[in-house]
């Protein structure tokens, strides 16, 4: 990963709040330091991003397991990230452990409402598989993109 790319992800994404960040290959993914509270989990953000989107995780990790604290999905409008969607976890009952699988899931529900909201704004209509379709598209788009630019 180039140097560039790290700084542009540290400067561009509103989420990092000019955190520095790394990228990670294995898991394909820029993360921020993580800091520990006083209970002993750490905490941190993952960021991906593509040409339209970012994805930001929050995630901590405990003694026991890795969970998942919140996700928001941004656009880009020129250089700045403007949130299109934002799901939180976390607290009493809450508790969601970290999967790939189920944040992605997440994020192409977040994109697809967003999505249907500014369709009807419009005055289109889409039918919801191909709002879906297109999401899941554009998300996995995310998911790939640095490592087509790698």
């Amino acid at each position: 990963m180039t140097t560039a790319l790290t700084t542009l992800a540290a400067k561009a994404l509103p989420a990092l709040s000019g955190s520095p960040v790394i990228y990670i290959p294995e898991k394909n993914v820029y993360v921020t330091p993580g800091y520990t509270s006083a209970s002993g989990n750490t905490y941190y953000k993952a960021i991906r991003y593509s040409d339209y989107l970012a994805v930001h995780y929050d995630i901590g990790e405990g003694y026991a397991r890795t969970f998942l604290n919140g996700i928001t999905l941004y656009c880009w409008d020129g250089p700045n990230g403007v949130i299109i969607g934002k799901k939180m976890w976390g607290g009493c009952g809450n508790w969601v452990g970290f999967s790939e699988r189920f944040a992605m899931e997440q994020t192409i529900q977040m994109l697809k409402n967003y999505l249907a909201g500014q369709a009807k704004i419009l005055g289109q209509y889409h039918s919801e598989q191909q709002l879906l379709s297109f999401s899941r598209q554009m998300v996995e788009d995310v998911k790939m993109y640095q490592k087509r630019i790698a």
